[in-house]
Order: C-alpha cells, then structure tokens, then sequence
C-alpha cells in the first residue's frame, strides 16, 4: 500500500538531500585543503628548526661541536602537544649530536626532503638539510635532520573540522527553519484554497476566488470550471423537473375541473364513483407537481446566497399559519403559535421560509394521526438566544418509528402509504434549512407526538 507524500515532505526531501550531499562534500574537501595547508605551515615551522639548528652548529679544536641544550630542542618547531627528535652527522656516517635512531631520507639532496619516519613508537614528520661545512679548512658535508610527531597536526586539524562541523550543522539548521518558512508560506495559497472547500456547504457550487498565485490559478480555474459544468448540469436537470411539473399542471387542473363539473349532475349515476376516484388522483398529482416545482427550486447549490435578506421570521410564521388555518380547522385540528419573546432577524429568502413553515404544518396535519385521523393541536413555536433562532413545528400525535427517523427526509419515502402526500414535504424542507446554513432535527416527543425543529443563526 503506497503511502501518499505531501509536498511539504517532498520539498523539504528534495532541499535537505542537495544541502546534506553538499555539506559533506565540503566537510570532505575543507578536510583535505585544511589538511594540506597545515602540514605545509608545519612543514615550514620544521624546516625553520632545522635552520635554525645549522646556526648552532660550530667547529672547535679540529672539531664539530653544536651550541645547544638537549632540553631547548622542544622549542624549535613543536606547539608543545608533540615530540622533537633531531640527529646531526657527518656523511661520512659520525654522529655529532641527537637521536641515531632516526631513519635516513629516501634520498640525498642540497634540497630540503620530507618524509614519514616510525621511531620509539611515534609516527614522525621528518625534515632533512645537507649543509657544507668546513672543518680545519677541509669540506665536510653535514645532515641536519629534525623531526617532530604528528599530534600537533592532527589536533589543529581536528579542532577545525569540529569547529566547521559545528557551523555546518547551525548553517542546516537555519537553512530547514527557512525552508520551512518558505515553504510554508509557498503553501498558504494552496492551504487557503483548501481551507475554502473544506469550509464549503456540500452544495456549494460557486466558484473559488481567483486571486492566487499564477502558479496555482491554473488549478483553481479547473475548479471553477468543473463547478460550472456540475452546476450546468444540476440545472438542466432542475429546469427539466420544473418545465415538466409545469406541463402537467394544467391537465391535471383540466382534469380536476371536469370530474368536479360531473360531480355536479344531481342524476347518481355508476360513473360517479370512478369520478371521485379521478378527482382523489388527480388532486394528488396536482400536490404533487406543485411540491416538485417548490423542490426543483429550492436546490440549495442553485440558490445565489449573496442575495439572501434580513427577514423576520414571526411575520412568515404569522402568514404561514394564516395560509394553511382554513384547511387546519376544516379536519378537527387546531393551530397554535407560540412566541414568548422578541425573536432577532435571520437570512433568508421570504418565499422558501414560507414554503418551509407551510410544509411543516401540512406535514403535520397529514401524518400526526398515523393510519387515523388526528384531532389535536399543531404548535408552531419560536424560541431565540443571543447566536441562533429555532422554529419548532409539534404535534400531539403517535410519533415516527426511530428506525424510520432517519429516511424521513428522502425524496418520495413516506411514513404511512394509507395517508396522502407526495414523500417531497421534508425533503424540500431539508433542502430550504441547507440554503439558510440551519440545522434541521426530527424527533418523537417524550410526551407523545412528533417535533421538528430547524435552528437557524441570527443576524
């Protein structure tokens, strides 16, 4: 199973590989140069000793003799972390002075020759200066050689490369704390864009603002591009749901009004029978169109929020429940409105919160009794803190099922098939409280009957 990489890690792997490769191939050559250029300023400072060791060399009474404490040869070329060790002959093979011990070089030059000596256990840098000398008027040449252990070296080198390591790793450091930032900061338009979709209501479908960076606006205009075309399609399909709900209207108005015409004849005759059944269909159809035009507009990712407005919600309440009394007190029912103190502005659209209040009372009036005919109240109640408002649609009936609780707000499902009704009631409702940003809960009532409630955030 691959793991998805995010760009945060990608970037930072792809900066800290180059950095790391580069640093050790620094660390690597600032080895080798500091290396190189300390054994040379060595080399020299040995080389100063060996000179300086010729100086003293004198002749007295026919012989060589030097002018030089044992115990003062430390001083010559070591830094005092090392060893000296010196020998001073003759080519003719007598020593005059120093350590016999101490391995010839590889070769014999006027020149000063370098190398690497072994002695008593001490790995030695070594210097050898063949000097003419003259001894009771003859020629004689004589080798200086001195040659100091390699402490000294490696410990000036070492402190060196700590010391650089060290600089390297607060120069990485710094440098991930400032790709960090950068990157970071590369990504806030991306995290911003994110953030907006996340933010979204599943509905939304407007498109993203595009005041990005370029390099990331190709991306948003594909988004908004896909938001169109999905918005487009949505559309088509509602328009296509309206225009045929609007079709059918007007047969099924024909059709109502010819059955109620023949309904008219005082002659009783067989027909009439069929006629009423004509009329109970066509009576639902013409409610059923009429709850798939209000649905067909009330898609919430249809709907332009910027053009919601400040409304007062006790006036729909007060028109709702006017517009639906008539047909309320006709089945027995009575209609109670309750509001016990001032209810602050909501944004909405007038209409659809008429349709979502008319609804709810006729969801109410239809379905409250079950299988029988409900003869109780239907309150409709408004209650308001300082953050949201909620409208409260009860009644004193049998109640929903809790397994079927959940289904309630499907399209075309319905509780009790024996009760008319188009299944559309709280599916259109649903969709009005996801327009307004409200949240919308169903539930039996303890004492009997069912609530809905759609909670609504005040101005």
């Amino acid at each position: 199973m691959n793991k998805r990489q995010s760009i945060r890690s990608r970037l930072l792997l792809w900066i800290g590989l180059p950095f790391t490769a580069l640093a050790i191939l620094a660390l690597i050559s600032s080895h080798l140069l500091l290396s190189r250029q300390i054994n040379a300023t060595f080399d020299d400072l040995l080389l100063n000793a060996a000179q300086r060791l010729e100086r003293r060399i004198y002749t007295a009474d026919g012989e060589l003799r030097i002018n030089m404490h044992y115990f003062s040869i430390s001083t010559l070329g070591s830094r005092g972390e090392g060893k000296i060790f010196y020998r001073i002959k003759e080519n003719d093979g007598d020593i005059i002075a120093g350590f016999s011990g101490l391995t010839d070089p590889p070769q014999t030059s006027h020149e000063p020759i370098f190398y690497d000596v072994d002695y008593a256990g001490n790995a030695l840098r070594a210097v050898a200066l063949t000097l003419p000398f003259r001894r009771g008027g003859e020629p004689v040449d004589i080798e200086v050689v001195v040659a100091e252990s390699k402490e000294a070296r490696h410990t000036l080198t070492n402190d060196f490369m700590i010391t650089l390591t060290g600089l390297m790793v607060v120069t990485g450091l710094l440098a991930i704390s400032i790709a960090l930032l950068a990157i970071h900061l590369g990504l806030a338009p991306l995290n911003a864009v994110s953030q907006a979709l996340r933010q979204r209501s599943p509905n939304d479908l407007h498109a993203l603002d595009d005041a990005a960076p370029k390099e990331i606006l190709p991306l948003i205009q594909s988004i908004n591009h896909l938001m169109q075309r999905m918005r487009r399609s949505i559309e088509s399909t509602q328009q296509l749901n309206a225009d045929v709900s609007h079709q059918l209207r007007t047969p099924v108005s024909e059709i109502r009004a010819l059955t109620e015409m023949s309904l008219k004849d005082p002659s009783h005759s067989p027909a009439h029978t069929s006629l009423r059944e004509i009329q109970r269909i066509a009576e639902h159809a013409s409610h059923t169109v009429k709850q798939l035009l209000k649905y067909a507009k009330t898609r919430s990712e249809l709907v332009d929020t910027s053009h919601l407005e400040s409304v007062d919600l006790i006036a729909i309440c007060h028109d709702a429940c006017a517009q639906t009394a008539p047909n309320i007190y006709k089945q027995n029912q009575e209609l109670a409105f309750d509001q016990h103190k001032a209810i602050p502005n909501i944004l909405g659209d007038p209409i659809m919160l008429r349709w979502l209040v008319t609804n709810l009372i006729e969801n109410a009036s239809v379905h409250a009794g079950g299988s029988m005919a409900y003869r109780g109240v239907i309150t409709v109640a408004l209650t308001a803190d300082t953050r949201q408002v909620t409208l409260t649609v009860s009644d004193e009936g049998t109640g929903v099922e809790e397994a079927q609780l959940s289904k309630l707000t499907e399209r075309f499902f319905r509780h009790n098939k024996h009760t008319p009704g188009s299944g559309l009631g709280l599916a259109i409702v649903e969709q009005i409280a996801t327009t307004h940003s409200a949240r919308l809960a169903l539930t039996n009532r303890p004492q009997g009957g069912f609530e809905v409630s759609v909670t609504f955030p005040a101005i």
